[in-house]
């Protein structure tokens, strides 16, 4: 049995932050079952404006022994949350590693400086942070928010380097970047993302999603899952080729479903619609529950996922194959890694309205291949990227160190 210690500066319910969380539940709660002792140090927030007071400062969960600090400063809108009662908690416990996650927070600085105190093992997965920039979509002043940044890797990036044991991403595409970050190559583990299957097979989903949504099933779903963020997703172009979709299939719609993080980009897509007159076919859903997503997943006929080059990963791509349905998604970033083309979805060139379009057509078209597709893209997925089989990757990487 190891003693595991995640250290994370976002943890369940705060589901908000996306992968991170759905990674590390789902990794903690596997441990857990698997005999392991697994204790999590996270926060009180919530979503990224929302700091809980209501959160219990310790519960166990799944078998998983959950610590929230509160949350008493905040630098400008980034995930650096400052937790001042954090750093006695790690003498209290006994562990054999630590693992973190996510660069540029308060909670990884600290637990880098106790791994080097304690002489203990530091796993660290790294969600896409391990680069010199990414996204700042969600800052209310990019360039003060990028300055911030660039300090941080000057004073603490050699110091945290010297550190960690292993790191891992989950992607070759994202390795690159960490390569760039001057991370080792031989410290570095690719393990992808996971899915848990249970949830797709559970179609109470789907017929819930029918009901709430009043779904038309002779209809034809495109369906986009993720954030609206401005240049997060090319969505103005699943909008654009629309009225070329209905031309030749006149009951497809678009469904939009995600968290919408930039009200004003939000406000510019659906100004979109309406100059297009495609109000009858474009639906945005904005406040998704998890259930709603997984209800969309079961009805929908093919799932488009614009992916770009600053993801690490894209959920929504094997998320898809669980579903059994389809995938069509951008050649760039890990979508090649994700999907094989022609076989579980459809990769298209960056911009090309054309070729997304036809893409569209070519599965909307043909039952068949809708299919086929989605059933290799779900035998894809249980074959890879369960999380019984991302955990025992996980501990392996545990067991080089210990």
């Amino acid at each position: 049995m190891l003693r595991i210690l995640r250290v994370v500066p976002f943890y369940a319910p705060a589901y908000g932050y996306g992968g991170p969380v759905v990674h590390t539940v789902n990794i903690s709660k596997q441990q857990a079952a698997l005999g392991h002792d697994v204790r999590v140090f996270t926060t009180n927030i919530l979503t990224h404006d929302l700091i809980s007071k209501e959160l219990p400062k310790f519960e166990v969960i799944d078998g998983v022994k959950i610590h929230r600090f509160p949350i008493k400063y905040r630098l400008g809108q980034s995930h650096y949350f400052i937790t001042p009662t954090l750093p006695f908690a790690f003498f209290k416990y006994h562990y054999d590693l630590i693992h973190i996650h996510s660069l540029r927070t308060f909670q990884t600085n600290i637990a880098t400086i106790i791994s080097r105190l304690r002489n203990k093992p530091l796993v660290f997965t790294a969600h896409g942070t391990l680069r010199s920039m990414y996204l700042l979509n969600l800052f209310k002043s990019k360039m003060k928010e990028t300055n911030r940044m660039k300090n941080y890797d000057k004073l603490f990036k050699r110091f945290f380097l010297k550190s960690v044991d292993r790191v891992i991403v989950h992607s070759e595409h994202e390795k690159k970047w960490t390569l760039k970050f001057d991370v080792p190559e031989e410290i570095i583990r690719v393990i992808p993302h996971g899915i848990n299957q249970i949830q797709f097979s559970n179609y109470s989903f789907r017929e819930n999603f029918i009901k709430r949504y009043k779904i038309n099933l002779n209809h034809k779903m495109i369906l986009y899952v993720g954030r609206l963020l401005r240049d997060y997703r090319n969505l103005e172009a699943l909008i654009m080729i629309m009225n070329e979709i209905l031309k030749e299939i006149k009951n497809a719609k678009l469904w939009l479903i995600g968290h919408s993080y930039d009200k004003n980009y939000e406000l510019e897509l659906r100004n979109i619609v309406n100059k297009m007159n495609l109000n009858k076919h474009v639906i945005f859903v904005t406040s998704p529950s998890r259930e709603d997503i997984l209800g969309a997943y079961q009805v929908a006929n093919v799932i488009v996922f614009p992916i770009n080059n600053s993801d690490g990963f894209g959920i929504p791509l094997i998320e898809a194959g669980a579903a059994k349905c389809p995938v069509i998604s951008t050649n760039q970033g890990p979508a090649p890694e994700l999907i094989k083309n022609g076989e579980t979805g459809i990769l298209t060139q960056p911009n090309n309205l054309s070729e997304l379009k036809n893409a569209v057509l070519k599965i909307l078209s043909n039952e068949k291949l809708e299919k086929e597709m989605g059933l290799k893209g779900y035998q894809n997925v249980i074959k890879n990227y369960t999380w019984e089989t991302i955990t025992n990757l996980t501990n392996k990487v545990y067991n080089e160190i210990i």
